[in-house]
């Protein structure tokens, strides 16, 4: 893998609190820069004043407000270069979303080796383009 910018910017965003402050937690403790937030509508507020890179989103699916896939539809016309991962507890949604090719999905539960080995595959991927 080729080596990822260090701290790589994370978007963070989850509608379950004690599942994002767990994953903020593993992200935080492997130096990557965390941005969270609780939901898709709260996310988009955040990024629209955010002059820096946001390398990375990792977005659970079903949230009230905006959804994971309505906020990186968005994120992605706004910022281009921001890789996806979608975390989602449902397994035919995520076999729905594994079929797109630019979707990367970890399924609920995960563990902080899973969530690791997941994101520091997208990023290094992004850097290889």
């Amino acid at each position: 893998m080729a080596p990822v910018e260090n701290p790589a910017t994370i978007l963070l965003v989850d509608d379950d609190d004690a599942l994002r402050q767990f994953v903020r937690r593993i992200l935080i403790q492997q130096e990557f820069q965390v941005i969270d937030a609780a939901d898709g509508a709260e996310a988009l507020k955040i990024v629209s004043t955010y002059a820096h890179r946001i390398h990375l989103l990792l977005t659970d699916v079903i949230m009230p407000k905006v959804n994971g896939l309505l906020l990186a539809e968005r994120l992605l016309q706004w910022r281009p270069d921001i890789s996806v991962i979608y975390i989602s507890g449902y397994v035919e949604q995520s076999v729905l979303l594994a079929k797109r090719p630019e979707s990367v999905v970890l399924l609920k539960p995960f563990t902080s080796s899973s969530l690791i080995t997941a994101v520091r595959r997208v990023l290094a991927s992004k850097d290889m383009e």
